[in-house]
């Protein structure tokens, strides 16, 4: 049922009230009957399943699995230290399942509930009378009274209004005030019909009566609230990499230990001996310290980016902004700043007058194209007459009325101008079908009348304008043509533009025409950098606006935003999905005129053909795209709750500029990534390697299994973690987006971890235990020491190969491709810190006497420590040379 589409008394009768209201007998049989006027909430989240949920990760399940082997190991063999290994396992899967639940938890109570964008109270009309209730008790058939101010409560039908205008862009992205009147609409679209009012929408100017015809999710809001809950986010680049990486590490692991099961039955090693070695391979291929590590990385990025403004809901996202490859962005409070501004001022004697300063606060000078004697004065006249005729006003920090009008007082407030209000006595309202608005003055006994509006109806009022000799002059054909050229020169940059008039009395009509004021909502400074970097980092914006064609073209322009085309919603309507995908496979479109499902559509068709769609958004209309977006990102100043529900990051500070930033950081933090995960890999084959040689050679056991965790849970962690804290690297804005088929576990992160660093870091601890064991009288087929603290000195040389070399190795890693040199001895911290951390742990291992029991190490002689110098310095000068010819081979090739 259309009801804006009927007249007054027939949507009266259909909704079954009168203009007298409700009585309460009625209501309360209503409210019965449709409930609340309340958005529906989901159900409440249950934290505790929540938290189970954590445990059954793929990469949990691994560690969980090794544990268990663990403990399976430790009851064939025990006193090996398999036991403390699985403790020590599952106390890493809990800190960790702990501390991403508690991220969780916290960005859940971060976001406020969806009702706060609902006005609390509401001005209706009950058994006859004016009263003022709560929002939650409006029901359907309710009169509704708007004032200048109000946000609406209800979906209504205007049943009476006086120059009504309503910010919709909330809910339609347009960014213009759009006028309300009480005649029947013949649109098609609710939205479209300009006798309708909207929940969540705002008056900003005029008045108007209207019968409340939907509430709560019947509502507009309601339903793209709705239609947002039911879109599905898919995973996330990390969630789809964490669970790849978990299925290969766990196929590789699973195929060593069957195949040296295999050798070691064939080996006549028994199947106990053949098992317990499967197994203690198993574990040693599972990196229990990389779930941890990349999950303190994540969050420590997220904190960096809160401190540039960009504040992260969920860990993965950190990742996947690195990832992103076109950024779809809302223009009004996106790219622009949502607050309109005087940009130029034509003098009705043809002076030009550019405005500096932005939005409705900043101050700002006027500057003359070219110098004129009186123009000064006619400039302040003209100001001062655009300012006597506006409603709106500016109160130091608070601004309240239409934003076209608060351009115009911000202007003269630039100027020292104030109102003249006690000398108003008459005002002629603008309506969309008179399209200007007149204010009649009085000033000792003289009236005067002030007018603005539409340029081709005010022309047609004026009989006069104000010369360059600031006298009034007839209006010709000549000086029409020039004010109509002058306007449609101001069109075609996309600003709104107004005639601004005067008269000697309260008639509307031969009124002196004083000039043009050339208004826009302009792009945010930053935004035009910003477009730039994102376009020299490979990643394709895209403009999707409410607005129409000629503003997003002239917004575009602007910013120096790229564009092949421009789609509008009704063509987009008209167009196959297969069609969409073609276009947007090849082509950079702007879309204008465009409806929330229509975003869902282009996020959907974008993700279609392969890329990660980062979308941006502050209003209700947004909210459905941002969910399904890989990334969505919503407005933390001006944006709407829902679109922050919806969103994966929100920016704080409403600043296009913040994305690219916040990218930068992204992908760093997928390049820190790479760096430890080849980081932690690489010590994997010192642990691997020791175990195959001792069960198929006659030596004694290099490593036992404490020391492998004391490896993967202690010297390990705070290097990594120091790794995933590393800056921004020179070219990582000018490198192309990682894509959503670019893998962080790679051929190239297992040919550097597990096939280049790692035989160096295995060859490094088997030569320290097999020389220092020969330096001590050890002959080769001695597999049981007489001396056992001779074997525990000899598996800590064993373990100090393996932790100097990596000590070595996280100082070269700190660059995925240029020498380690460049980045700075100092420019890390955390790392400096680690250092020392580490250091001391070696020490500890090497002389605290409780450490040395629990990690079965020993003292070693310094004289003994120089087996172990040659190798970290090999690895360092290795890598660096590996690096050095990656790069060289990019300059050969020009990439």
């Amino acid at each position: 049922m259309k009801l804006f589409t009927q007249e007054k008394a027939e949507v009266l009768r259909t909704l079954k009230t009168s203009e007298q209201g409700l009585t309460t007998s009625q209501v309360s049989r209503r409210q019965k009957e449709f409930g609340p006027n309340v958005l529906e909430e989901e159900e409440e989240k249950n934290y505790f399943l929540s938290y189970l949920k954590q445990y059954i990760q793929f990469f949990a399940l691994l560690l969980e699995t090794a544990a268990i082997l663990s403990f399976v190991a430790d009851y064939y063999a025990p006193n090996q230290g398999n036991n403390i290994l699985g403790y020590a396992i599952l106390g890493a899967v809990i800190i960790n399942a702990t501390f991403s639940f508690w991220q969780e938890y916290r960005a859940d109570k971060a976001m406020a509930a969806l009702l706060k964008l609902m006005p609390t109270m509401v001005t209706v009309r009950r058994n006859n009378a004016i009263t003022t209730i709560d929002s939650k008790e409006l029901t359907t058939g309710d009169i509704l009274m708007l004032v200048e101010g109000d946000k609406v409560a209800a979906d209504a039908v205007v049943l009476a209004s006086t120059s009504l205008y309503l910010n919709l862009s909330p809910l339609t992205g347009e960014s213009r005030p759009a006028a309300r009147n009480n005649q029947p609409s013949q649109q098609t679209n609710s939205l479209q019909a300009k006798n309708m009012v909207f929940a969540g929408a705002t008056v900003t100017a005029g008045n108007g009566v209207a019968v409340v015809s939907a509430i709560g999710n019947a509502t507009e809001f309601g339903k793209i609230a709705s239609l947002a809950k039911n879109v599905e986010k898919s995973l996330s680049p990390m969630q789809r990499e964490i669970i790849r990486i978990t299925r290969l590490l766990t196929i590789i692991a699973l195929v060593m230990g069957v195949i040296f099961f295999v050798l070691g039955l064939f080996s006549a090693k028994g199947p106990l001996m053949a098992s317990i070695f499967a197994l203690s391979l198993i574990v040693a291929n599972v990196p229990e310290g990389l779930l941890p590590t990349i999950t303190l990385s994540l969050s420590l990025a997220s904190q960096r980016m809160a401190k540039r403004n960009a504040l992260i809901k969920n860990l993965d996202s950190v990742e996947t902004l690195g990832s992103a490859s076109v950024i779809c962005t809302d223009k009004t409070g996106t790219i622009t700043r949502n607050q309109m501004t005087t940009r130029s001022i034509w003098l009705a004697g043809g002076d030009i007058v550019n405005v500096s300063g932005e939005g409705y606060l900043e101050p700002g000078e006027f500057t003359f194209e070219q110098e004129s004697a009186t123009g000064e004065e006619r400039l302040v006249e003209l100001l001062q007459a655009g300012l006597n005729n506006c409603n709106a006003a500016i109160d130091e920090n608070e601004t309240r009325g239409d934003p076209t009008e608060l351009a115009i007082v911000a202007a003269a407030r630039k100027k020292g101008l104030k109102k003249n209000v006690e000398h108003k006595i008459q005002e002629h309202v603008f309506t969309s079908e008179r399209k200007m608005m007149s204010s009649v003055f009085q000033s000792d006994g003289q009236r005067s009348i002030y007018c603005k509006g539409a340029v081709e109806v005010l022309l047609e009022k004026c009989l006069y304008y104000m010369d360059k000799d600031n006298t009034n002059k007839q209006l010709d054909t000549s000086i029409i043509n020039k004010v109509t050229l002058q306007a449609e020169s101001f069109e075609k940059e996309a600003y709104r533009v107004l005639a601004i008039g005067k008269g000697d009395d309260e008639r509307e009509e031969e009124l002196t025409l004083l000039g043009l004021v050339a208004i826009m909502d302009l792009p945010r400074a930053e935004v035009a950098e910003a477009v730039a970097i994102c376009r020299q980092a490979g990643i394709r914006t895209m403009m999707i606006t409410g607005d129409n064609a000629y503003t997003a073209a002239a917004i575009a322009q602007k910013i120096g935003m790229q564009y092949d085309g421009i789609i509008q919603g009704d063509e987009l309507e008209n167009m196959s999905d297969e069609r969409l995908e073609n276009i947007l496979s090849q082509e950079d479109i702007l879309f204008a005129r465009m409806a929330s499902k229509q975003k869902l559509r282009i996020a959907t068709a974008l993700q279609s053909v392969g890329e990660v769609v980062a979308m941006t958004g502050d209003g209700v209309n947004d909210a459905p795209a941002l969910k399904k977006a890989d990334i969505g990102i919503a407005m933390g100043e001006s944006g709407t709750e829902v679109a922050k529900e919806a969103a994966d990051m929100i920016l704080l500070d409403d600043n296009f500029s913040t994305i690219v930033a916040a990218i930068e950081e992204g992908r760093t933090v997928y390049f820190n990534i790479k760096k430890f995960v080849t980081y932690i890999l690489s010590s994997n084959v010192p642990e691997i390697v020791p175990y195959i040689l001792q069960f198929f050679f006659k030596i004694p056991l290099p490593l036992s299994v404490i020391q492998i965790l004391s490896i993967d849970l202690g010297s390990d962690m705070l290097p990594g973690l120091a790794l995933g804290s590393e800056k921004p690297e020179k070219n990582i804005m000018k490198r192309p987006p990682a894509g959503s088929q670019e893998k962080i576990l790679d051929w190239e992160v297992f040919k550097r971890g597990y096939f280049f660093i790692g035989i160096i870091e295995a060859t490094a601890a088997m030569v320290a235990f097999l020389s220092f064991l020969v330096l001590n009288g050890w002959q080769y087929g001695t597999v049981d020491l007489a001396d056992p603290y001779l074997h525990r000195q000899a598996m800590t040389m064993t373990l100090l190969g393996a932790v100097s070399c990596q000590l070595v190795n996280v100082w070269t890693m700190r660059s995925w491709e240029f020498s380690a040199f460049s980045v700075g001895l100092l420019s890390n911290p955390f790392l400096l810190f680690a250092m020392v951390i580490e250091l001391a742990w070696v020490w500890m291992l090497l002389y605290v006497e409780p450490v040395q029991k629990v990690f079965n190490t020993a003292t070693v002689p310094l004289s003994h420590l120089w087996i172990l110098l040659p190798f970290p310095i090999f690895l360092f000068f290795c890598h660096e040379l590996y690096k050095w010819r990656l790069r060289s081979r990019k300059e050969t090739h020009g990439t």
